[in-house]
């Protein structure tokens, strides 16, 4: 496959403006999440104050696990706007629920101050991401793919993991200067507030750059479907459940190493909640350099090649890490394992967005990529704070995270099976690819 590399200066502009486009969403996104996590025990106490640790820590994750559970209704009702309106008026819609959610979240009373009210403001903002979230993965890489020059695709959309990575790294650089900049009286009285109104920062750029973005020329030129879900589910069960289990990887280490890492290296590797931000920084690091090289990789040698070779390096590295990090508890050692693991998980993270694009036609793709993703990560990513937490207290297992990435993992490989034998994606129509 030969890579059209020829591009102009108004072309690479063009390209610029539509990665940053899908870019500044997914991060806005994933920024919140994760700055939840790196403040769930703040949170828990600010507002579930029951008296015991373990269960106002269990009613945090809970919350967390919420907003998840509502991402597959915002997956379908956005996801059929995305594929009757056009991906760009989805990604200007979602960027402002977004920002929606985020401002509740700021602006919520404490548990101190207003009671259960302040509670449920807090499940409201949660909510409300959680629905914007569920249109905005299929939006942007329906959007980014369908835009992307022959032969690049693999590379124009593995830009929606270093989404993932920037954010991690800003949630933890601002995660990390409040937690050594404020005591911790300050943080629970109103200092947790803060990471939140800084997130709200990324939202007047995120609307300019989708505003200077045109529609998919894919989009403008075919026919589309009045009822996306219908048709979804008529002609796609059988690949959207492989593509779901094949996910689900990536849900259960985005969240474990991006989420949960910090927690549990405070909680059980015993390193301070500054130190514990750090593997959360090398994990950004990983996560916002690697993806492309791999997505361009899988560009030439193939998307299936690059997901079964990145699946089995996890297989075969998570347990060892786990183990020398609970052997040797220095940050040292942990950012070291953090990082290596996150750079096995890029080697399949980088082709993923790409092969589940190619999987489903233009007039529903957006639909199913949204049900996809949004299934994959309420099940398997909403699921692992709350569940990890209940199985590491319930069995004093330091090696919980290892066990529930290796579960994952074993799903995703009976389904690299399925597509081998059965399935070969559909390639993207030829006379939408050459656009660029």
């Amino acid at each position: 496959m030969s890579h059209n590399l020829s591009l102009s200066c108004e072309q690479r502009g063009k390209f610029r403006r539509i990665l940053a486009s899908a870019l500044v969403g997914n991060m806005l996104e994933f920024y919140d999440l994760f700055i939840y996590g790196f403040l769930a025990a703040i949170l828990a106490k600010a507002f579930f104050p029951t008296g015991d640790a373990y269960t106002s820590m269990l009613a945090t994750a809970a919350t967390f696990g919420i907003s998840y559970f509502i991402r597959p209704l915002g997956a379908v009702v956005i996801g059929g706007y995305a594929d009757r309106r056009g991906r760009k008026s989805a990604m200007m819609l979602t960027i402002w629920l977004m920002a929606l959610g985020t401002l509740v979240i700021a602006c919520a009373p404490s548990y101190a101050m207003l009671g259960a009210g302040g509670t449920l403001m807090l499940v409201l903002g949660k909510i409300l991401q959680g629905f914007s979230a569920g249109g905005e993965f299929g939006s942007t890489v329906s959007f980014v793919t369908e835009h992307a020059p022959r032969g690049m695709k693999g590379y124009f959309a593995s830009y929606q993991v270093v989404g993932i990575g920037l954010a991690t790294g800003l949630a933890s650089i601002v995660g990390l200067g409040t937690t050594r900049l404020m005591t911790p009286e300050t943080l629970l009285s109103w200092g947790w507030r803060v990471p939140f109104i800084i997130g709200l920062a990324i939202v007047p750029f995120g609307y300019w750059i989708r505003r200077r973005v045109d529609e998919t020329p894919e989009f403008e030129a075919s026919r589309h479907e009045h009822r996306p879900l219908r048709e979804t589910l008529a002609t796609a069960k059988a690949r959207i459940a492989a593509a779901i289990g094949l996910y689900s990887l990536a849900a259960s280490t985005n969240y474990l190493l991006g989420v949960f890492i910090p927690l549990y290296a405070q909680k059980v590797l015993g390193l301070s909640p500054a130190d514990s931000m750090l593997g959360a920084i090398g994990y950004s690091v990983a996560q916002i350099f690697l993806p492309p090289v791999f997505g361009a990789l899988s560009d030439r040698v193939g998307r299936l090649a690059l997901i079964t070779a990145g699946t089995l390096l996890t297989v075969a590295l998570t347990m060892p890490a786990f183990h020398l990090m609970v052997a040797q508890p220095t940050v040292g050692m942990y950012v070291l394992c953090i990082t290596g693991l996150t750079a096995c998980v890029m080697v399949f993270q980088g082709a993923m967005p790409a092969f589940v694009a190619e999987l489903f036609p233009h007039g529903t793709r957006t639909t199913c990529l949204a049900i996809v993703h949004n299934l994959t990560f309420a099940v398997f990513g909403g699921l692992s704070l709350i569940i990890c937490t209940w199985i590491a207290n319930e069995t004093g297992s330091k090696f919980v995270p290892a066990w529930y990435v290796m579960v994952t993992a074993v799903v995703a490989l009976t389904c690299i099976l399925w597509f081998r034998l059965r399935y070969q994606p559909a390639r993207i129509e030829e006379n939408a690819l050459n656009n660029a």
